[in-house]
């Protein structure tokens, strides 16, 4: 079957967030695009008719301004004294005609009228600054909307002369019509001033305030790239705003001819464009970009965009906080669940207001009730059993022990049966003094352990005399301070020298070596007698068939049972021997302080 444990897993809530708010999502999303492509639809013809309406509100705005200088022209023509001024010019004046210039300059300001209402219009700065008319002798009336110092008179006067001679010059080449920007902030008008047979008695100029134009046409800053330029009627550019994009195509435009604004091209890109003759052979060009209208577009349904991403991020934080409340219990159970791997059974979750929700959490406490139960029951019956083992086997090896001091002592005193005996009398009350009965703790501290096996090996000396010797080293005397199951030292100590040095005729030696490697205490006892029957590691439990039939080695089983107990199955006694040249049984413990042990596996 197939390993699924690598498997990556998904949350069920993060999933159920997911579909609800994708599906929430796109219906929302759905509805919004059809919401404003409906809008758009309507509001975009409301938005081309608007912009048509624009452009040519601004270019008869401009017409209805430049009309001034058409009616202008219109009213001297019809004005009889000027037209008759115009005419004699070649005869000359007397000083006795001063009153007759009176009245023909008061006539031209009169007809003129450069302060109307007309060459003003509503809230808009005067657009004509001064008017002059040149006779046919170069001579001329001069009419200004502000007043004026006679240095600046002197200098219009002459500006207006110059400009007088380019427009006899495009008189000669056959143009009527003269338009000449002067400057940054004017610019000049020249027309023919004819009498009734269509004879060019005049000229007439008009001085032009670039700053009023702007001022008329600056509604077409409301529209991002748009432009506006004139043109007289041979194509020539006169004056405009951002015109660039127009005089790359002002072939094709100029020469389209549309009563209405229309869709082109200009400059690399789309333009809603209109193109209005104004009359004196005069014309204007407007252009807003096409994306203009996506733009007022856009702002007109923005409302509706904003309140349709507002509903939809309302929707889904309520769609998050109801799947998140909705699916509580789901993350709880999770988490109780969780606690119960670890071994903590008293979880219990809490009722549910849900049918389903509320027959999970009560066959839930109630399993891990009565699972608690039996551990609790099968547990602590389990300590009683091994407590009572370990009281057991330490009962166990404390009779063997004492049995094999009151013989050596037996032996010593039959053999010799001298004073020597009060002192082997003397270590063995040590040993019972030891606090080996008196204490009920299963536990001694190293030094206390070392102190039976010097009393024994002390006792033991005295039987073998020079066949026995022995040594006791320990690496660092830090790790006397630490506990050991009571008795295990002295119990392996004696297997030494009891079934390894005295079945052996030649002197013996047992060493005791304690140290530390690798986070674990070792504590090795060395002999060099007759060894095991078998070569190699020595399995425990040692079995009675396994070995010799002298000795069950019930002890050494015992103490390797009671160090698994205590520290657990990684831990224990380990035998290396070798027949004929002795045996090393090495003792491997956690560092315990005797409140606690560490986890510090042993290495083979």
């Amino acid at each position: 079957m197939e390993d699924n444990k690598g498997k990556k897993r998904y949350s069920l809530r993060r999933k159920m967030i997911q579909y609800n708010l994708t599906v929430t999502l796109i219906s929302l999303i759905l509805c919004g695009v059809i919401f404003v492509a409906s809008v758009s639809i309507i509001v975009g013809d409301y938005i081309h008719s608007d912009i048509n309406f624009f452009l040519s509100a601004m270019s008869e705005t401009m017409e209805s301004k430049l009309s001034y200088c058409g009616d202008t022209i219109t009213r001297l023509r019809g004005s009889t004294l000027l037209m008759d001024y115009l005419e004699n010019t070649g005869e000359r004046r007397t000083e006795e005609d001063e009153e007759y210039v009176r009245q023909i300059r008061a006539e031209f300001d009169k007809q003129v009228s450069i302060s109307s209402q007309s060459s003003l219009g509503a809230g808009v700065p005067p657009l004509i600054r001064q008017v002059y008319l040149f006779d046919q002798e170069g001579q001329h009336l001069s009419s200004s909307y502000y007043a004026m110092m006679y240095a600046e008179i002197a200098g219009s006067d002459k500006t207006f002369e110059g400009i007088y001679r380019q427009y006899l010059q495009d008189i000669r080449k056959g143009n009527h019509y003269g338009y000449y920007p002067e400057g940054e902030d004017s610019i000049f008008l020249a027309f023919p001033v004819y009498d009734d047979g269509m004879e060019r008695q005049g000229s007439i100029l008009f001085q032009l305030d670039q700053s009023a134009i702007e001022y008329i046409m600056q509604d077409m800053g409301k529209y991002g790239n748009s432009f506006w330029a004139f043109f007289d009627a041979e194509g020539n550019y006169v004056y405009g705003k951002d015109a660039d994009a127009i005089l790359k195509e002002k072939e094709t435009i100029l020469y389209t001819f549309k009563t209405e604004p229309y869709k082109a091209k200009a400059g690399g890109s789309s333009y809603r464009i209109f193109k209005k003759e104004l009359g004196l052979n005069l014309q204007v060009v407007l252009g807003i970009p096409e994306n203009q209208s996506l733009i007022l577009m856009y702002n007109s349904v923005k409302v509706y965009v904003i309140v349709i991403a507002l509903i939809t991020g309302a929707a889904c934080l309520i769609f998050v906080y109801m799947i998140y409340r909705m699916t509580r219990p789901l993350k709880e159970v999770t988490d109780k669940l969780l606690e119960v791997k670890e071994g903590k059974f008293e979880a219990k979750l809490p009722d549910y207001g849900s049918e389903e929700f509320h027959e999970i959490s009560q066959v839930f406490n109630d399993m891990t009730a009565y699972i608690d139960h039996l551990v609790k029951q099968v547990y602590e019956k389990q300590l009683s059993i091994k407590d009572m083992e370990m009281k057991f086997l330490q009962t166990q090896m404390n009779p063997h022990f004492m049995f094999n001091v009151l013989n050596t002592i037996a032996l010593q005193a039959q053999m010799d049966g001298n004073t020597d005996v009060y002192k082997m009398i003397s270590s063995f009350s040590q040993l019972i003094q030891a606090k080996i009965y008196r204490n009920s703790s299963e536990k001694v501290q190293i030094r206390q352990e070392l102190e039976y096996v010097n009393y024994y090996l002390y006792l033991q000396s005295y039987r073998y005399g020079d066949r026995l010797e022995y040594e006791i080293k320990v690496e660092d005397p830090t790790l006397a301070e630490l506990y050991i199951p009571k008795l295990c030292i002295q119990l392996i100590v004696e297997n030494a020298v009891v079934h390894g040095i005295e079945p052996k005729t030649e002197n013996g030696k047992v060493e005791v070596h304690i140290y530390a490697e690798d986070e674990s205490l070792y504590i090795d006892t060395t002999d060099n007698g007759i060894g095991f029957e078998s070569e190699g590691i020595i399995s425990l439990p040692i079995s009675q068939e396994g070995e010799s039939k002298s000795h069950n080695h019930v002890g050494l089983n015992n103490a390797h049972h009671i160090i698994r107990l205590m520290y657990g199955e990684e831990y224990g006694i380990r035998i290396y021997s070798k027949p004929g040249e002795g045996t090393r049984v090495s003792i491997c413990i956690p560092f315990d302080d005797g409140q606690d042990r560490r986890e510090s596996p042993c290495t083979e």
